[in-house]
């Protein structure tokens, strides 16, 4: 929690003589809007945080996709379990640094362009020199936080920035969605669409609640003692309908970025940069496209990357376990990859559904104030369900810890009793 305040107190900081200007970072749809989600809500005050994680996020992406057999020595490091994993994350925050060296740079120039942020004349080239580096700075101490979240908290630390960035801003976008649709005067209808407003937003949060925790329940029986043949006591692999989680739509959002971060380099007279940073955006149907194949290409992805169909497998059979109906080894690992790529089809149609809601009511001319769907949500409510669901599996945990130390110096209690009652009954007989 300290970890946490800390990240939001830098959040609040602005960068020496930088001046924020009234207006805000463009639609929510905008690249620096999303860069602003994913960072944890820094970017919003130009601060010292203001690139939060979404390096380290853009660095994980590169780095995964190129390690699935498209370089063959990251391929291999992929392939070497735990040793192997350890040199790709080395790779991955090196490469983090020169991504957020870009993105820096990048962010600097679009808000002052924009207008958004204003710096003393005559000396811009010095003070975007310097911006970039405490940004820099900046993003490895919020990548060092979520580190320590992550080992010391609950959960994880990359996903609670993010989660906190968003829960900061909502109170203003519910006073936000009140101002606009009750207006100076207040009316029984306007009150009713508020109501109605908020009641659709809130649906939206149980359907995305009750479909991350959906799960498809396979059957399964362990040979030897494990063997029961009761249908009360059947055991069940649990897998998620939507196996990938909240990954894909981080990296989609993350992804579509990268385009409008490299165009801040080119003039603003550019025609390729008023392309770029127009179609790119949400708002756009060529983006709003192209996001969509990314949360469905995600989705497939990750979903086998999370439930590896043959390391399942290989476990079963070691640790004498099958699916009921099914022959453990080959015929095993094709099971669990159809129901796999079953479910992950599902959980696109899903993801991609959410992700886009907003936008899709956008384009029917519906305002939509407070964001109702959407990125932000889907992470909001994904995120909170994963923390708590390791909050409760460590509450579990310590309880069964405590009950186990119970037991035990309850039989050091009786142990003690029972060798004072024998010495007690030996001195007896002795005398």
């Amino acid at each position: 929690m300290l970890l946490i305040l800390l990240f939001r107190l830098g959040t609040l900081i602005t960068l020496p003589g930088a001046q924020i200007n009234q207006g805000d970072l463009g639609n929510e749809a905008s690249f620096l809007s999303l860069l602003n989600l994913l960072g944890g809500g820094g970017l919003m005050k130009f601060s010292i945080f203001a690139l939060g994680v979404t390096p380290y996020i853009t660095s994980s992406i590169i780095i995964q996709l190129l390690s699935t057999d498209v370089i063959p020595p990251l391929a291999r490091l992929n392939k070497q379990g735990e040793k192997g994993r350890i040199k790709l994350e080395k790779i991955t925050r090196i490469t983090a640094i020169f991504i957020a060296i870009v993105q820096a740079v990048a962010i600097a120039l679009a808000l002052t362009s924009s207008g958004y942020v204003t710096i003393p004349a005559g000396s811009e080239s010095a003070y975007i020199a310097e911006y970039t580096v405490i940004m820099v700075a900046g993003s490895m101490v919020a990548i060092w936080i979520a580190d320590q979240i992550t080992m010391y908290g609950v959960g994880n630390g990359t996903s609670m920035l993010i989660l906190v960035g968003i829960l900061a801003l909502l109170p203003s976008k519910l006073n936000n969605s009140w101002v606009n649709i009750m207006g100076s005067t207040f009316y029984l209808t306007s009150f009713m669409f508020f109501i109605f407003y908020i009641s659709l937003f809130l649906l939206i949060i149980l359907f995305i609640g009750w479909f991350e925790t959906s799960t498809r329940q396979i059957p399964i029986q362990q040979t030897g003692r494990g063997l029961s043949l009761m249908k009360t006591k059947q055991t069940y692999m649990p897998l998620k309908v939507n196996p990938a989680g909240v990954i894909p739509v981080i990296f989609a959002s993350s992804l579509m970025t990268l385009a409008p971060t490299i165009a801040q380099f080119f003039p603003d007279t550019s025609v390729g940069k008023h392309w770029v940073v127009q179609n790119f955006s949400l708002n756009s149907l060529f983006g709003i496209t192209l996001y969509s194949i990314l949360v469905f290409l995600f989705t497939m992805f990750y979903s086998h990357i999370n439930i590896n169909s043959e390391q399942t497998a290989e476990q079963f059979q070691k640790q004498s376990t099958f699916i009921i109906g099914i022959k453990p080894g080959i015929e095993t690992e094709t099971y669990l990859s159809k129901t796999v790529t079953s479910l992950s089809i599902i959980g696109a149609f899903y993801l991609t559904f959410v992700a886009i809601l907003p936008y899709l009511i956008g384009f029917l001319g519906i305002p939509n104030y407070i964001g109702i769907g959407g990125t932000s949500t889907i992470i909001m409510v994904s995120i909170s369900i994963d923390t708590w669901q390791q909050i409760q599996a460590r509450l579990i945990a310590s309880g069964t810890k405590s009950s186990q130390k119970g037991k035990v110096n309850k039989a050091n209690i009786n142990k003690k009793r029972n060798s004072k009652k024998s010495s007690d009954s030996d001195t007896v007989l002795f005398n």
